[in-house]
């Protein structure tokens, strides 16, 4: 049997609800790193209620409690180990990918028997996770298209699901953090200051590497443009989390 790796972004909850509207019934994982933006835990629960349960299925997480199980893996959340240690997770590296999410959901199969997992990546994203099983990809569907499959459902859409210091975030997805969640905004410029001062070198968490936290929170304040010609709206990328999910 095949596991569903569930992010509650939309390209994971478009291909379940194609899977789940085909007859496939499975385990649904969700690797929880306890640093996701709360509007992610907040779809978890809503995906959950409306559509999963009235079909006799629900979401597996894997919380800190379920990774302590797993060997050399932190209970932690991913943003208190970074404090803990006075890191940032790093656009090149994977490291924080493979301990809070990877290793986490390959455990459990491991342990369960099972030796399939599905991952939601797009057909635009087709470059990625070579080798993987993707049903978006084998059924020639991309993002757009998972779109309009959650809206086909009367489903609200859900924002790309991703922790709220993923190196990958754009600057409209950082603007978004410090209007609607300053305190984490806070405490990943904290962090960011933090792992500055270990290092003793700059250290940012974008990965463009062009501003730091503090400098965005001025532009943020002052609603000033970033650059020549560009206001903070022009800038915004489909930047994918490097998780997959």
């Amino acid at each position: 049997m095949s596991i569903i790796s569930f992010g509650a972004g939309v390209n994971s909850t478009a291909m379940t609800i194609l899977l789940v509207n085909r007859g496939w019934r499975g385990p649904i994982l969700f690797a929880d790193t306890g640093t996701e933006w709360p509007e992610t835990y907040c779809y978890l629960d809503y995906f959950e209620r409306e559509w999963l349960n009235p079909r006799g299925l629900a979401v597996t997480r894997l919380d800190g409690n379920y990774r302590a199980q797993v060997p050399g893996r932190d209970r932690r959340p991913l943003i208190e180990f970074c404090e803990h240690y006075r890191t940032t997770p790093m656009a090149g590296m994977r490291w924080c990918t493979q301990g809070w999410k990877t290793d986490v959901i390959d455990h459990w199969c491991e342990e369960h028997g099972e030796t399939e997992q599905l991952l939601a990546i797009a057909l635009e994203e087709r470059h990625r996770q070579k080798g993987r099983i993707c049903p978006l990809i084998e059924m020639q569907i991309d993002r757009r298209q998972c779109i309009k499959i959650v809206e086909g459902e009367g489903l609200q859409v859900p924002q790309k699901s991703t922790c709220y210091i993923c190196p990958f975030q754009g600057v409209l997805r950082w603007r978004a953090l410090y209007e609607n969640h300053p305190d984490l905004y806070e405490r990943a410029a904290h962090l960011e200051e933090l792992s500055t001062m270990r290092r003793q070198k700059k250290t940012i968490l974008m990965a463009d590497g062009k501003y730091s936290l503090r400098w965005l929170e001025i532009m943020f304040r002052d609603q000033q443009a970033l650059i020549d010609g560009d206001t903070m709206d022009s800038l915004e990328i489909y930047r994918p989390c490097i998780c997959g999910l």
